[in-house]
C-alpha cells in the first residue's frame, strides 16, 4: 500500500518532465560545425579586407582540417548521447555538404597557384630576361651564327622567385629553344652549329633543363625555290636534355639529330599526271 501511495505521489513529477524533454525540439548532428564554420568564415573575409599582410592561403589550407575535426568530434559525442540531438538523413547530408566543401577548399590553393596573375607576370619577366641574355651571349660568342629566333619556356612551381639569379632547379622548368637560319646541307654541319650554341649556353651562369635547336628549311631564306623544283626537304632537330648533353661533342651530337622528312613538292606534278591516267580509263568507260 505504501509503495502504490509512492508510484503515485512521484508520477505527477516525473511525467511533465519526460513529456517537456520529449516535446522539446531536437536540433540535428552537424549544425553546430556549420554555425562556427560560417563564423569562421565571416572572420576570414574581415581579416582579408582590413588586415594588412593577411595570408589567406595558409588559413584555406589549414581551415578545411579544423572543420573536419570538428565536425567528427561534434558527430560522436552526440551519437553517444542521444537526447535533444538527432542523427538523420538531413544531418547526414549537412555532415557530406560540410565534408564536400572542405575537401573543395584544400585544392582551392593547388588552383590559385595555377591561374594566378603575379606568377603568370612574373614567369613572363623572368622569361624576356633569360631570352635577352642568351641572345646576346650568342651575338658576342658567334657572331657568325645566322640566327631565326630565340625563346624561353618557363614554368614556376611558386611565385617566390623574383630574381633570374636565384632560379635554381627546385623551382621550375626552364627550356630554351634556338631556331638558325642555315642553310645546312647536312647533320655534321648542323651539329658544329649546335655544339657553338650549346658552348655558350653552358658558359652562362643559369643553364636551361632543355635545349632545343631546329632548323628547317621553311624559314630559311636561301631555300625558297619554285613550286616543283626542290629536290630534298629536311628538317633538322636537336634536344639536349641536362647539363651532361650540353657538354656533349659535335659528332656526339649529330648521331642525336632527328631528321624529319618533309613533303617533296617535285613528285607533286608527277602524282597528280598519274591520278589523271587513271581517271581518263574510268571516264572513256
Amino acid at each position: 500500500m505504501d509503495e502504490l501511495n509512492k508510484t503515485a505521489a512521484t508520477e505527477p513529477e516525473t511525467r511533465p518532465e519526460a513529456a517537456k524533454l520529449q516535446d522539446a525540439p531536437r536540433r540535428r548532428v552537424g549544425s553546430l560545425t556549420l554555425g562556427a564554420c560560417l563564423i569562421a568564415a565571416g572572420i576570414f573575409f574581415l581579416c582579408y579586407y582590413f588586415v594588412p599582410g593577411f595570408d589567406w592561403q595558409l588559413v584555406v589550407r589549414i581551415a578545411p582540417a579544423a572543420a573536419l575535426v570538428l565536425l567528427g568530434c561534434e558527430v560522436l559525442f552526440f551519437a553517444a548521447r542521444p537526447g535533444r540531438w538527432k542523427y538523420d538523413f538531413v544531418s547526414v547530408l549537412v555532415c557530406l555538404g560540410l565534408i564536400a566543401v572542405c575537401m573543395c577548399l584544400s585544392f582551392l590553393p593547388m588552383v590559385w597557384s595555377e591561374i594566378d596573375p603575379a606568377r603568370g607576370q612574373n614567369e613572363m619577366k623572368l622569361s624576356k630576361a633569360y631570352t635577352t641574355q642568351v641572345y646576346e651571349a650568342l651575338r658576342k660568342e658567334n657572331p657568325d651564327l645566322r640566327l631565326r629566333d630565340v625563346y624561353t619556356d618557363l614554368y614556376l612551381y611558386a611565385n617566390s622567385v623574383d630574381d633570374l639569379q636565384e632560379l635554381q632547379p627546385s623551382d621550375g622548368h626552364l627550356s630554351l629553344t634556338v631556331m638558325l637560319y642555315g642553310p645546312y646541307d647536312s647533320t655534321g654541319a648542323f651539329a658544329q652549329d649546335c655544339r657553338s650554341v650549346a658552348g655558350t649556353v653552358r658558359a652562362g651562369t643559369l643553364q636551361p633543363d632543355e635545349l632545343r635547336i631546329v632548323w628547317s628549311p621553311d624559314n630559311d631564306p636561301g631555300q625558297s625555290l619554285d613550286s616543283g623544283t626542290l629536290q630534298r626537304v629536311e628538317q633538322y632537330t636537336l634536344e639536349l636534355d641536362g647539363t651532361v648533353q650540353l657538354d656533349w661533342t659535335a659528332d656526339e651530337m649529330e648521331r642525336q639529330v632527328e631528321v624529319q622528312y618533309l613533303l617533296d613538292e617535285e613528285n607533286e606534278p608527277e602524282e597528280e599526271a598519274a591520278f589523271s591516267e587513271e581517271a581518263e580509263p574510268e571516264a572513256a568507260v
